[in-house]
């Protein structure tokens, strides 16, 4: 099992890396996730046999990701938070009203059930949403299929047009709280040592801690936290090689590519119509409400229009940095995103199907 593990690693990190590598030449958007999850996706489709650790990988691509964006929080982060809190309830309530919208379209337009509907218009991550059907004895195949479609739409579309604003408009990035540093060859002094067990420690404890609390993207959000409160308190902790985020990200796109089968395949080939006109009408939406929170925030358009994206907050979080956006901000307003869908999806449940 572990030799087939490794083999597995090896395999698929390989061909993620080199199918991202040629995504990079040719300057298509977010390669280093992007590239990956289509090498991955046509593996799986062939009934590619691979064994590999999903569940270990996407641990440490999320609580990598998310450490990175925790290095760049500081003393002036709460008044960042203040300064979300309207954009924020403008995307949350934007992106419900969207989803209602889509789910009501599907539901006259099509012979899927209202909850099939409605889970599958829902912005609230595929693996959330899979859960929640699979909980309520839904479809969870249809659902998936919509979630994934959906998914990946938005990031193909929504980074490859953010790219024709990038040079424009984007500002600088908050930069890390100190400078970046890189592994020395030279044996390593006792200071060092501690900067690198800290961020280490707290990027595990707190992805651990937020896996456990079975939070939305929890990963993620728990080694963001930890990581980022610990920077605004001033303490001094190591800043890894942006090597390790690409290594990330290639993990984060090796993990959603796992979703695709061939039956998802032949599934969308029947189900091309619901999901052209969801992933048709999130995308729309989305580039509405980017520039919207362009015209009344002082972000740059990057940020704003990954901010709106209809995609998961791993996704739009490794995508950030790298199309000139601000990370902080993109994973903020996503993470209230998901919180608000998952805490009003059940109310409109209640609503709409009793």
């Amino acid at each position: 099992m572990l030799l087939s593990h490794l083999f597995g690693l090896f395999f698929l990190f390989g061909t993620g890396g080199c199918v991202a590598w040629c995504a990079s030449q040719f300057r298509l958007p977010a390669p280093f996730v992007l590239g990956p999850l289509l090498s991955t996706a046509l593996l799986w489709s062939l009934d590619v046999n691979i064994s590999f650790p999903t569940n270990v990988v996407s641990f440490l691509s999320k609580i990598t990701i998310g450490s990175f964006i925790g290095l760049r929080f500081d003393r002036n982060c709460a008044k960042l938070l203040g300064n979300l809190a309207w954009p924020s309830i403008l995307q949350s309530f934007w992106m419900l009203s969207t989803s209602l919208v889509c789910a009501f379209l599907l539901y006259t337009l099509t012979d899927l059930p209202l909850s099939t509907a409605l889970l599958g218009s829902t912005t609230g991550g595929v693996a959330e949403m899979a859960l929640f059907a699979l909980s309520l004895n839904m479809d969870v195949a249809n659902v998936t299929i919509l979630q994934v479609f959906r998914l990946v739409a938005s990031m193909f579309v929504i980074p490859l047009l953010s790219s024709k604003y990038s040079d424009q408009s984007s500002q600088p990035c908050r930069s890390f709280s100190g400078e970046e540093k890189s592994i020395d060859s030279e044996i390593l002094n006792k200071s060092k040592q501690r900067e690198y067990f800290i961020f280490i420690g707290l990027a595990i404890l707190g992805g651990w801690i937020g896996t456990i609390s079975n939070l939305p993207a929890g990963a993620l959000l728990g080694s963001m936290v930890f990581v980022g409160l610990f920077c605004a308190f001033g303490v001094s902790m190591w800043h890894p090689p942006k090597f390790i985020r690409s290594i990330a990200q290639i993990g984060v796109g090796i993990t959603i590519g796992m979703y695709f089968t061939r039956d998802t395949f032949y599934q969308f080939f029947s189900m091309f119509f619901p999901i052209l006109l969801l992933s048709s009408a999130m995308i729309v939406s989305a580039l509405v409400l980017g520039f919207l929170l362009k015209k009344f925030t002082n972000w740059n358009l990057v940020t704003c229009l990954l901010s709106a994206a209809p995609a998961g907050l791993t996704q739009m979080g490794a995508i950030a940095e790298e199309m000139g956006a601000d990370p902080l901000i993109v994973s903020l307003m996503h993470t209230v995103r998901l919180v608000s869908i998952l805490v009003i999806l059940p109310i409109l449940f209640s609503i709409f199907l009793d």
